[in-house]
């Protein structure tokens, strides 16, 4: 049985949007966070701002660059831990993830293609609602 969220619901300028954003908790170590994570099938990785990386203490070591429709900005590597769903429906991995190096317009926790692997997944945009089926 797949996992299923409604999307959120945000203003953005001054008119409310539906994103298919999920419910995440992000650890490291003996501290975790609870978080929406935007789920962004034009993303290829995991990204963390900053501030939540800061937060949950996570170690960045090699730095590197990253590309975005606002151009090529620079990121620090690190691993995260992911917990999404709830019982029996639990999913529970660590993946690497990317943290910009500076604070941008949008402080989002954004799960790309490298989350996408472990699922099937689907964006219902009549329903406002994601489906995460898991891949065995």
């Amino acid at each position: 049985m797949p996992l299923s969220f409604k999307y959120r619901k945000e203003l953005f300028e001054g008119k409310d949007y539906f994103f298919p954003k999920i419910p995440a908790i992000l650890h490291n170590k003996n501290f975790s966070l609870e978080v929406p994570a935007l789920l962004d099938s034009g993303a290829t990785g995991i990204f963390i701002p900053k501030e939540i990386a800061q937060a949950l203490g996570l170690e960045l070591t090699k730095q590197d660059f990253a590309e975005s429709w606002t151009g090529k900005f620079k990121v620090w590597e690190s691993r995260v831990g992911i917990v999404i769903g709830k019982g029996s429906q639990t999913f529970r991995t660590e993946l690497e993830c990317n943290v910009p190096d500076k604070k941008s317009e949008s402080e989002e926790v954004i799960f790309g293609r490298s989350f996408f692997h472990f699922f099937e997944i689907t964006f219902s945009e009549k329903e406002r609602k994601t489906f995460l089926k898991r891949i065995l």
